[in-house]
Formats: structure tokens, C-alpha cells, sequence
């Protein structure tokens, strides 16, 4: 009898996503909107979606979809050829059909003779679409997909507008002007174009467009103006206008909260509408959509003279709230993101909590509250999941509870300390880093720049800190490892104290008399030699309680951390042998951000420039290396990582978002008893890994034909292993049903369940 795929459909989903990415970003704050023939474009958190007009459809956009970068600068409907231009913020441009089709044009990205890369503004004319950038002009001829001439004008260019063939380039040194007849490669051919007006200075024109063959100009603080028989014309007088556009035959000009529609010089209509960022019409003149910001998507109709109905109301609020992955934390399934920030001093980003359910897929992001700014790090209590505290590099500790904001921990009501007591700015300079906690309900926390620099909340919610002179005002104190032994590790990052600290506290917390600790400020392998590291980011426990150490220096693998209370630690780094057979520290130049453990006890290695590694138990070999350049990875610049263990999903955090890959190892479970397969049946057409789970950590797997015939083996990573289906030759198997055995070095080998191939 065939063995039916005993697993949900959840996993099922998840085993035919095996190896494959997913991209989780941000929608929240739309800026840019273009509308196309049968979707309308949007641009929110540098990030692409789109809205079906009939379907009513949302569609998101990434690198594993078809994009060929992240990070989107500005979009522009070119509708004479129906072609969505998108420009990344490094220079790289898309063309995007309506049907989703792809064209990249890489030749700005790749240039090297162009230092800033940044596409402003795009001005579509006919079939060409002019390109304002940070050094001049580029004209793309989108029907023939080619960048047709590039005008280096040494010049930022923020604005363009083609009236009577000639272009009109707004710089930061006011408009210049060039005609179309001549050599616009040469500088020279471009001149300074006054502004008749004493209403504006050449500084304060924000906006070019032509509205009925009529140079338009947008002056700060004042409102529009227009050329008219040599002199400049105010058509509205309007102190926070942001933008003015031509589109469908209609001047288009907006501020926050209004929209005034020019269907001629004499002719206007005006809406009031809260949270205008951008403004698209190029089909319906009596249609518009808006770029609404936190709102997203919003289509409004002219129902009367100053009158508009909302009739599509599009708010994106399924993803995470913000890109900001500074730190990640799987517990019981649900993914923890702090979105903070700080080095040698505090970033001042909002404060970001994100949480995503892996079970339910949804997204919970905490809203914004006054004060809270650069979280650092999260710690949910192991006794109930809808308490957690937030770390922040200046105002203490948020304690939350059911969503809600609990309490504020400073130095007011707690032993946190400030680095400015007594003074108006105190409450500002609490800095907290890592927070954990322990077996027992102790939640331990680091207090960087004080002289107590580890502070513990005990489980009955009193606090406590505890005095190690020899680290005392650290620049930069990160986070607390908690070992399997009790022992407590400590990254000093940067500067001041730099180093690793390790202690234990015996047990007794409110008595540092018995503890053993010791500073370490530079780390040396068995051998005594320092390996030169002056930067720690990031410490780990592996599944043999080994610590992993990331440093600027590569990796750092202390194989007997019991010995690091007593200051006869040593560790080794990793090597590995080069392209012409020499030995050589492995990413011994790099610097390590992250380090994480999947079920198989492979880590994860997220580097600063590098991108990420997936290698062995013991670093010996590299399993994967992923970077910008041959996956869909968002950025080679690797902030946070965390696993799940029971999926193998891994999450990647960068500095341009988050993004995950299906890894292929699970936590093992404690016995043979719920193991399966899937897909199973393996149908025609399958043409990925069969994925068999549940086994016992490190199981050896065997796969047999009914015979007996050895078919293929291998070892489990974790709890988990694939099988191509293929036999040892590289062969497709026939159908058939195949027999999967597997066993421990401590266990007899058993069969543990059935595959059936059909083909």
C-alpha cells in the first residue's frame, strides 16, 4: 500500500519551496504611483506593487519575481510603448512589461566613470524617456529597450521638461537649456535660462513641466508660474504645493491635503484629500490615483465640479511595517524583529517592533510610540509569549504585554544607569543592548558607557546589577549569550573595552563575591597568537555547546568554553585551502555580523560586504555561498539571521530588508515515530527533491527498491534530508514504491516510511 503524504498543507507548501527564496518587505508609506493600461505601478519603502484596475489585484515585485535589483529610486509610465521604467538607487534601471516581463539595461550600473548613480526624475516623451540624474541626462529609448545618449552636464539634475525641441534641465545653479538640433553630449551647448520673475531665485524652482505648450514652473513657499510673451506668470499662489506634473492633458499640482487640476490656464478644479504623495493619471482625465503614504493606493473620480469620490482604497499592511532588521529572535515559531540602530552613536530611527507568526504567515508591527527609538534587541518570556522586552540605545527598557506598552525601565525606576545623571538629557542616554533570559525568569540585560554594565530584572520583578570593574563604561556592550552551562558571554564591540567578557554568577545573582569571570581584549588561538580582531559582533552556541565568535577578523570557534571563566580560553579559526592549494584563514578580512545554527548544527555566516555562507558542523567546507550577484538575495551587506527550526526556513536580515531562504535541515525530533515525506506521491513532472522529515538528529538515511537494492544514503542535516530522486548513477528512478530506512549510531536501522514515484 502506497504511505500518503502525512504532513499539513502548510508543510507541503513549504517542502515544494525547498531551496527557493522570499522576499518580506515593507509597503508601508507609498510615494510614488504610475499608472499603466491595466494595473496601476506603486512605490512604497523603495519597494514595487501593483493594483489591478478590473481584477482589483495586488501584485508585489522582487528580485526571486523578475526584478533585477532592490532598492527602487523612482518609476515612470512611458505609455506611447506601455513600459514601466524603474531605477534602482545604484543605477541600475528595469523596463517592466505589462504582462511582467523583465529588460534590464545594467550599462549606468556597471559605469565607471560615474561615481553617483542616483535617478532623480523620468520625463517620458513620445517613445523616449528622459532621465534627470545626479550627473546630468540619460535618454532611453524605451521601444528599442537601449540607452540611446547620456549628457554629462557635471551637475545635478532633479527636473526635465521638452517644449519647441528643446530640453529644460532643472540643476541646483537654476534651468538650463539646450535645443534638440545640437551636439547635447557637449556642455557648451547648454545655457543658463533666467527666470523672469523676482518671485523665485534660481534655488528655489522645485519643478519643471509643459502644460499647453507653456513652460510651467513650480518656486518654493509661492506656488506655480508659467512663461508667458517674456515674462513669468504666477497661475497659483500657493506656499506648500510639493509637486506639479502633466499628465493626460491635465496640470496636475498638490500638497499634502489638496489636489488642484488645470484642464487650462483658466480652467481649475480642486480636491481635498488628507495625504497626497504623488499623483497619476494617464488614461481616465476624470480618473486619479494617489500615492496616499501610510493610507497606500487610493483612486479617486471626479463626481462634480470640486467634487472626487474615493472608489479604490488600497492600504498594504500584510508585511512587516519598516526594512530594519538590526536584530532577530525565533521563539515558538513567531519571528521577533528590532529594527533599531547605533554605532558610535544612535541612528534615530523609529522604534520598530515586528513580529510574524510563521504558522499563521501574518504580520503583527507594533505601532509607533512616543519616545521609542533605536530597539535593539527583544526578549519574550519563556513562560508566556505575549510578554516581551525591547532594548534601546537611549531610553531603557520597553516592557510590553498583549501588544501593549506595560512600562518604561530607565534610570528612574530601575538600577539602569545614564550616562548623564542629573541633567535635562539623562532620560535620552539610558543604552541598553542585549537582552535574554535566563532558565529561571531573570531577565539579564547590558548597559553600555556606565560602570555596572550588566543589570538583571529578576523573575519576582525586582532588579539587580551586578559590579565587574574590568569592563566598567565599555563604549559599546552588545549582547548576553546565555550558554547551556549557565555561563554568561558578553561582546564588547568597539573602542573602550573592547573584547569578550565571560562570567558566572554561580547561581546567586544578588552575590558577585563567589563569581568567576574573566575580560578577554583580544582573542588567541591554541597555539597563543592573537588573531588580531579589535571588533566583536556577534557570539553563538552550536548544538555541542561550542561558541561561535564573529569578529572583523572572520570567525572564531571556542571548542571548551567552560574554560573562558577561568582565563585559559583559546579558540581556532577556520581554514580552508584557496584555488591554487594554499592554506588560508577563511574570511580572515571579513567582518562577521551574524552567526546562526540550523537544526543540521550548520551555521549560518552573515558577513559585512560578502553576503551570506552556509557552512558544515565545523566550518570545514561551504555548503552555499549566496550574495547579491547569483541569488535574490536583497543586499551582500548581512545585518541579522535567524532559523527556524522546525520549517528550516532562514531568515536573512539586510540593510535593504528582510528576505528568507528554505534551508533544507529541521530540529531531529526524539524518535522515529512521526516521520514522512512529501511530496508523496512524487507525480510526473516533479522535478525538485523529495524532502523526508522527522528523522532523529543525524540520522544515516537509506532509500531501497523493494529488492533491497541500494538506491541512495546520506545523512540527515538535523532532523531532515532531500532526495532527488535519482538513483546513485544519476539516474530517474522508475515507478515504483522505495523503501527509506534510517538509524542512529546508537539505533538499529529501521524502515521509517515509503515513498511511491510515479513517472
Amino acid at each position: 500500500m502506497l504511505l500518503a503524504c502525512a504532513g499539513s498543507l502548510f508543510q507541503t507548501g513549504i517542502a515544494q519551496n525547498t531551496g527557493k527564496w522570499h522576499s518580506y518587505l515593507a509597503y508601508n508609506r507609498t510615494t510614488s504611483v504610475a499608472e499603466g493600461n491595466i494595473r496601476v505601478y506603486a512605490l512604497a519603502d523603495a519597494s514595487l506593487y501593483s493594483y489591478g484596475k478590473e481584477d482589483k489585484s495586488l501584485h508585489y515585485y522582487s528580485k526571486e519575481s523578475g526584478l533585477s535589483d532592490n532598492e527602487i529610486n523612482c518609476i515612470g509610465f512611458n505609455s506611447e510603448e506601455n513600459k514601466l521604467i524603474v531605477a534602482y538607487s545604484n543605477g541600475n534601471i528595469d523596463l517592466i512589461g505589462e504582462d511582467r516581463s523583465v529588460y534590464n539595461l545594467p550599462s549606468l550600473l556597471n559605469s565607471s566613470n560615474v561615481q553617483d548613480k542616483t535617478v532623480y526624475s523620468i520625463c517620458n516623451y513620445k517613445e523616449t524617456a528622459y532621465l534627470a540624474t545626479a550627473f546630468g541626462v540619460i535618454v532611453l529609448n524605451v521601444g528599442k529597450k537601449e540607452i540611446k545618449e547620456t549628457y554629462k552636464l557635471n551637475v545635478s539634475v532633479s527636473s526635465l521638461a521638452i517644449l519647441d525641441n528643446h530640453i529644460y534641465a532643472l540643476t541646483p545653479d537654476g534651468i538650463r537649456r539646450a535645443s534638440m538640433n545640437d551636439n547635447l553630449i557637449d556642455p557648451a551647448n547648454w545655457y543658463d535660462y533666467p527666470i523672469l520673475t523676482s518671485e523665485g531665485e534660481k534655488d528655489t524652482v522645485l519643478q519643471l513641466c509643459v502644460f499647453q505648450n507653456t513652460l510651467c514652473l513650480l518656486i518654493k513657499n509661492k506656488g506655480i508660474y508659467y512663461q508667458s510673451e517674456n515674462t513669468t506668470k504666477q497661475l497659483l499662489s500657493h506656499a506648500s504645493l510639493s509637486n506639479i506634473k502633466t499628465e493626460n492633458g491635465k496640470l496636475i499640482a498638490f500638497s499634502a491635503n489638496e489636489l488642484h487640476i488645470y484642464s487650462s490656464f483658466t480652467e481649475k478644479d480642486k480636491g481635498s484629500i488628507a495625504g497626497i504623495a504623488d499623483v497619476s493619471s494617464l488614461k481616465d482625465n476624470q480618473t486619479f490615483w494617489l500615492a496616499s503614504g501610510e493610507k497606500g493606493l487610493t483612486g479617486i473620480r471626479r463626481t462634480g465640479d470640486n467634487q472626487y469620490q474615493i472608489f479604490a482604497d488600497n492600504a498594504i499592511n500584510e508585511g512587516p511595517k519598516r526594512n530594519l532588521n538590526a536584530f532577530m529572535r525565533m521563539h515558538n515559531n513567531k519571528l521577533y524583529i528590532a529594527g533599531g540602530g547605533r554605532w558610535a552613536d544612535r541612528l534615530n530611527r523609529t522604534g520598530t517592533l515586528m513580529i510574524y507568526d510563521t504558522d499563521s504567515l501574518k504580520w503583527n508591527n507594533l505601532k509607533d510610540i512616543s519616545r521609542f527609538t533605536d530597539a535593539t534587541c527583544v526578549a519574550v518570556n519563556p513562560k508566556d509569549e505575549n510578554h516581551y522586552f525591547v532594548s534601546t540605545w537611549g531610553e531603557g527598557v520597553y516592557e510590553f504585554k498583549d501588544g501593549e506598552l506595560a512600562k518604561l525601565h530607565n534610570h528612574t525606576n530601575s538600577t539602569l544607569n545614564t550616562i548623564y545623571p542629573g541633567t535635562s538629557v539623562a532620560p535620552n542616554y539610558v543604552r541598553t543592548e542585549g537582552v535574554c533570559f535566563d532558565k529561571d525568569g531573570n531577565l539579564w540585560m547590558t548597559n553600555t558607557e556606565v560602570a555596572d554594565v550588566v543589570v538583571v530584572r529578576k523573575a519576582d520583578g525586582s532588579w539587580t546589577k551586578l559590579s565587574y570593574p574590568s569592563i566598567s563604561n565599555p563604549t559599546l556592550a552588545d549582547k548576553i549569550l546565555i550558554a547551556t552551562n549557565g555561563h554568561k558571554w558578553v561582546n564588547l564591540v568597539r573602542a573602550n573595552k573592547r573584547g569578550i567578557f565571560v562570567f558566572d554568577d554561580k547561581g546567586s545573582i544578588d552575590n558577585t563575591s563567589d563569581d568567576t569571570f574573566h575580560y578577554y581584549s583580544s582573542l588567541n588561538d591554541i597555539q597563543g597568537n592573537d588573531i588580531g580582531a579589535n571588533e566583536f559582533y556577534c557570539i553563538t552556541e552550536d548544538k555541542k555547546e561550542q561558541i561561535w565568535i564573529g569578529t572583523n577578523r572572520g570567525v572564531f570557534i571556542v571548542a571548551l568554553p567552560s574554560r573562558g571563566v577561568e582565563g585559559s580560553m583559546s579558540g581556532s579559526r577556520i581554514i580552508h585551502t584557496d584555488e591554487y592549494g594554499n592554506l588560508q584563514y577563511f574570511l580572515a578580512d571579513e567582518r562577521i555580523n551574524a552567526i546562526a545554527v540550523d537544526g543540521g548544527n550548520r551555521k549560518w555566516l552573515g558577513t559585512g560586504s560578502s553576503g551570506i555562507y552556509l557552512v558544515n558542523e565545523d566550518g570545514s567546507e561551504i555548503i552555499e555561498h549566496f550574495t547579491t550577484d547569483n541569488s535574490p538575495l536583497l543586499s551582500n551587506i548581512i545585518e541579522s539571521i535567524a532559523v527556524n527550526d522546525y520549517t528550516g526556513e532562514v531568515f536573512i536580515g539586510t540593510d535593504k530588508g528582510l528576505i528568507s531562504y528554505m534551508g533544507d535541515a529541521t530540529k531531529g525530533s526524539e524518535n522515529y515515530s512521526n516521520v514522512y515525506a512529501y511530496p508523496n506521491p512524487v507525480r510526473p513532472g516533479f522535478d525538485e527533491r523529495v524532502i523526508i522529515t522527522g528523522l532523529m538528529d543525524n540520522s544515516t538515511v537509506k532509500i531501497t527498491d523493494p529488492r533491497g537494492n541500494l538506491i541512495y544514503q546520506g545523512r540527515s542535516a538535523g532532523g531532515q534530508i532531500s532526495w532527488n530522486c535519482r538513483n546513485r548513477n544519476g539516474n530517474p528512478v522508475a515507478t515504483g514504491v522505495y523503501l527509506v530506512f534510517a538509524s542512529t549510531p546508537e539505533a538499529a536501522e529501521s524502515v521509517v516510511t515509503k515513498i511511491a514515484v510515479v513517472r
